[in-house]
């Protein structure tokens, strides 16, 4: 059994993906997928309605981590069960978790969408019945892109290998797959300009297959004006154009990204790779610059080497020095050098495809961060944030063509601003000024005309707004405009519905693999042949106490000692993280019922060793007596507790029957570090 960097085995995070543990075959609950984009003046709103349907004979709960545009903002959460809509609440992120949870313990069916990172979300549908279906509709807004041949869009749906370690949790990380395919219906609709997917012209319903964003143009199209309310009644004015090129001269550190990812197909019509489409975009518009301006050159990969500096058109020789992809993405260690090196304006030219989390060491810094972001499978979270943080703009290549983005970057980099700027009264903003992509948006509010609830613009405008408040202000914004953000979530239960029994089983829903060829899986930055072995069996372990006697020995050494009262000295000699190692998989929903029944089969005889020696303390025999409930059960409860995923929450909830926390707290498996107190003392 594969294990990945999480300590969870790999069938247990595909379980409902292609098979269960034990080797049985389960069903992907998302079953259909529609998507519907109207481009009117620059704004795009996409509508994403997915189905999920549930053919299993238990009740389940579907997870779907996903990309979702840096710059889109999630406007509205519906779902419709048996003809009824329902409509999502924003609340804060804990309050909006704790009513989910609460939900599925009641066996209601709940929906709940969450920012896990700023460009990825997570969709949670749970306590969906066997036989039952249920339409989630997911509404954003994005502003478009400035492009060469018109407002450009381009819509995630997929991610590539990405290098590093995820800071996700394994139920919240991305997964991909090519053992699944996705397909959608998609129309676009716009106000003027006729619409190009992928470089062709398009009209009517589409059929896409979900293995590559989605990128449009419309060409002849405008950007303009849009008229909106806000959620205390005042309107609001969000006006959009595209960024005329600045006056000033350039001194600017270029980083190219040659990692062995960037050897992937680009997807344009001239079939070049990231790189290769990477090395012409910036021949061709380096070649343009002008007399004054000043590049420095640099390439990543797992380490960072300038490759020269020069003044003007001169800079397109040094791109001939660029060497061919390989290694890794360190884009930390990148921009770090460059910033070593006097760099005050960066442009990244990347795929994206990296964890590497650059945001908490490098926002500080003094200079200006930009990139452009190439290939269908990029992911701009990381970047997106790191250059939103550092007062640049984020821009995506279509198809091939970077020499455009390379233009409408280095145009706005002539010019000196902040990405945000706007002016707040009495805690509300007034005026907002946001550089995205080549293009300015000023939203302007005035006073209330009549008392009614948001409009979709209303709530993209009150989404620029949030940087200009204060952390607790942002809050209450986003949830009176029904925003989700990265302190508020979007949650909606199904309070008339019928009911469901016992705890339902997860299936983590993947995205697909671009390349069908790719029959390895991943899950978050790894592929399944780099995850590493499984921990040593307890059995074999050789550190500590167990360094000379076996794991069964160990237990009964402490069985001995079951009738003095339990002193640090005393707890089990195997540590708190071998006890999570050795549980870390189990999977809890699976065998909530068994378990809960005093049925242990589905563990190991390891497992149940520690569950057995465990359940024989003092402290936890009497605690069961005292509370009608088996030792078992509560020794199974305080391990559930020690993995503390969610599964691991929602069964302590069960096991211990919604007892508070203060009531059995002190029989816990760990300690927080200045307490220091003994266990059950």
């Amino acid at each position: 059994m594969d294990i990945t960097t999480f300590g969870h085995s790999l069938e247990t995070i595909n379980d409902g993906l292609t098979v269960f543990s034990d080797g049985r075959p389960a069903p992907v609950p998302l079953v259909a997928t529609v998507i519907s984009v109207d481009v009117t003046a620059g704004l795009a709103t996409v509508v994403t309605t997915r189905r999920f349907a549930n053919v299993e004979d238990r009740p389940v709960e579907a997870i779907l981590t996903m990309p979702v545009g840096f710059e889109a903002v999630v406007t509205s959460l519906r779902a419709v069960v048996d003809g009824r809509t329902m409509v999502a609440v924003a609340k804060s992120k804990e309050e909006a978790r704790e009513d989910y949870e609460a939900a599925l313990e009641e066996g209601r069916l709940a929906v709940l969408h969450e920012e896990v990172l700023r460009g990825i979300h997570a969709l949670s549908v749970g306590n969906l019945a066997p036989g039952r279906e249920v339409a989630v509709e997911l509404q954003t807004v994005v502003p478009m892109s400035a492009g060469v041949s018109g407002p450009f869009l381009r819509i995630p749906v997929t991610v590539g290998q990405l290098y590093g370690s995820s800071p996700l949790a394994p139920v919240d990380d991305v997964v991909t797959s090519a053992a699944v395919r996705h397909e959608a219906d998609l129309t676009v609709t716009t106000d003027a300009g006729q619409v190009l997917l992928s470089g062709r012209q398009v009209s009517g319903v589409e059929r896409i297959t979900l293995d590559a964003s989605i990128e449009i143009v419309v060409q002849g199209g405008r950007f303009g004006t849009h008229q909106g309310v806000a959620a205390d009644g005042r309107q609001v004015r969000v006006d959009l154009r595209q960024i005329a090129a600045g006056a000033g001269a350039l001194d600017l550190a270029v980083l190219v990204d040659h990692s062995g990812s960037t050897g992937e197909q680009a997807a344009g019509p001239r079939g070049l790779t990231i790189w290769e489409a990477i090395r012409d975009g910036l021949r061709l518009e380096l070649g343009r610059l002008r007399g004054g301006d000043r590049i420095a050159l640099w390439e990543f990969d797992d380490t960072c080497r300038q490759i020269g500096e020069t003044t003007g058109p001169d800079a397109a020789r040094l791109v001939s020095k660029l060497k061919k992809p390989n290694g890794g993405t360190e884009l930390e260690r990148a921009v770090k050098a460059a910033l070593e090196n006097g760099a005050a304006d960066i442009l990244v030219l990347t795929d994206g495809q990296t964890w590497s989390s650059t945001v908490d060491a490098l926002a500080a810094s003094q200079a200006r961060i930009s990139a452009i972001l190439v290939g269908p499978s990029s992911l701009d979270a990381n970047l997106g944030q790191l250059c939103t943080m550092t007062g640049g703009q984020l821009y995506y290549a279509p198809g091939d063509d970077v020499a455009a983005s390379l233009s409408f970057a280095f145009s706005a980099l002539r010019s000196v601003g902040r990405a945000v700027e706007g002016s707040v009264a009495s805690g509300m903003p007034e005026r907002v000024k946001a550089l995205r992509g080549g293009v300015e948006l000023i939203a302007q509010w005035s006073d209330a005309m009549e008392v009614r609830s948001s409009d979709a613009i209303g709530r993209f405008a009150a989404a620029l707004a949030l940087p200009l408040l204060g952390a607790e202000a942002a809050e209450d914004f986003a949830r009176a405009h029904s925003l989700c953000t990265h302190r508020t979530s979007l949650v909606l239960i199904d309070e008339v519905g019928a009911m469901v029994e016992g705890m339902a089983q997860q299936r983590k829903v993947p995205l697909m693999a671009r390349s069908p060829a790719e029959l390895s899986d991943s899950i978050g930055s790894l592929k399944v042949s780099a995850f590493r072995a499984a921990p040593v069996p307890f059995s074999a372990a050789s550190a500590g106490d167990m360094s000379s006697i076996g794991f069964r020995e160990s237990f009964a050494r402490l069985a001995k000692a079951r009738h003095t009262v339990l002193s640090e000295d005393l707890l089990p000699p195997v540590s708190a993280h071998d006890i999570r190692q050795l549980f870390v998989s189990l999977r809890w929903d699976a065998l909530c019922e068994d378990l809960l029944a005093g049925n242990l089969r589905g563990l190991s005889e390891e497992q149940r060793d520690v569950v057995s020696s465990l359940a024989g303390m003092v402290q936890i025999v009497n605690f069961g007596k005292a509370k009608l409930l088996s030792s078992e059960i509560v020794a199974l409860a305080l391990i559930a507790d020690l993995i503390d995923d969610r599964l691991g929450r929602r069964f302590v909830r069960r096991a211990f029957k919604g007892m508070a926390v203060s009531v059995w707290g002190h029989l816990r498996l760990w300690r927080p570090s200045a307490a220091g107190a003994p266990l059950g003392q």
